[in-house]
């Protein structure tokens, strides 16, 4: 089969994997420079992302055929890099507002749940954040809007996708230690207490959501003066035991499965226009207030929305 080299600038990711996969399954000839000249012109910036949507395009069928390839182990390769590797949070610059939205779906489709696949697909709200491991001293302790979360919906052939800065984690200021002398919190500015002591040592232990899928809804009366949003069910939180600012394997006992409870809200932080912006997140996800109209509009009033939550590379 014939492929036509696209112009980079109007390359359609989706529309590639579609096509791709098509004749793999149908078992056509494949020209395969063809196919290597057109993913060799995808910029490197771009090639996680795009390997990541020809990945969740593939069909079973599809792949069993390109596995029997000897020509094709370096494209299937990449995609079994795709699939098992961590998407970076970084924002790089796509050429075309589509090439992002099915690149973040794809994200989307990989790491959340049937329920929120659903919702996407048939056009409905749908939030992805990416997390950037940082710890939670750092900035003095109060937090880092080093995350990015994504607000995607698509009806019909219109893609609607806007990217904003957030917090996914707890700042130092909130921990018990930074209160107590811990020479570790140093320059922290304790404002008060928040966790849950979960390895009973008789101090709180700072959380975080763990990554996953959660369903969030409108908070009845808001949180701190304007929109929040807040889940129905239980939340999953992952606790620094240690103290050590991270939450990693060495925090014995981190998996929190009650303490957290509906409490993790999605809400406004501080601004992010000054030198060392407050997120003022003790575990909520925040975006700055001085972007928070421009998200809220974004969201909308959906009745519910999902929110899946990614660890990214670190």
């Amino acid at each position: 089969m014939s492929v036509r080299r696209p112009d980079l600038a109007r390359l359609d990711f989706a529309h590639f994997a579609r096509q791709f996969d098509r004749c793999l399954r149908q078992d056509r000839v494949i020209a395969f420079s063809q196919w290597r000249d057109i993913v060799a012109a995808v910029p490197p910036d771009l090639q996680d992302f795009f390997w990541r949507v020809v990945e969740v395009n593939l069909s079973p069928a599809g792949e069993a055929r390109l596995r029997s390839l000897r020509d094709w182990r370096g494209f299937y390769g990449e995609i079994l890099d795709a699939r098992f590797r961590r998407p970076s949070a970084d924002r790089p610059q796509f050429r075309t507002p589509k090439q992002a939205f099915d690149s973040y779906s794809a994200i989307f489709w990989r790491f959340g749940s049937a329920q929120a696949r659903f919702d996407l697909a048939f056009g409905r709200l749908v939030l992805l954040a990416l997390r950037k491991e940082s710890s939670t001293i750092a900035n003095h302790g109060k937090g880092s809007y080093d995350d990015l979360v994504v607000v995607m919906r698509r009806t019909g052939r219109f893609r609607e996708l806007s990217t904003f800065p957030i917090c996914t984690e707890p700042g130092a200021q909130y921990s018990q230690r930074a209160g107590s002398g811990d020479k570790r919190y140093k320059g922290v500015k304790f404002s008060k207490a928040d966790g849950v002591d979960v390895n009973n040592d008789r101090i709180k232990d700072a959380g975080r959501l763990i990554e996953g899928t959660y369903q969030y809804f409108e908070k009845k009366g808001g949180f701190l003066g304007d929109r929040a949003f807040q889940v129905k069910t239980t939340q999953v939180a992952e606790r620094d035991t240690d103290g050590d600012g991270r939450f990693t394997q060495d925090d014995k006992s981190r998996i929190d499965t009650k303490g957290a409870g509906t409490s993790m809200y999605i809400h406004r932080g501080g601004a992010d226009t000054v030198l060392e912006p407050n997120t003022w997140s003790a575990g909520c996800q925040t975006v700055p207030k001085n972007r928070y109209p421009t998200f809220l509009k974004a969201v909308g009033k959906p009745s519910a929305f999902y929110y899946v939550l990614v660890n990214a590379a670190s």
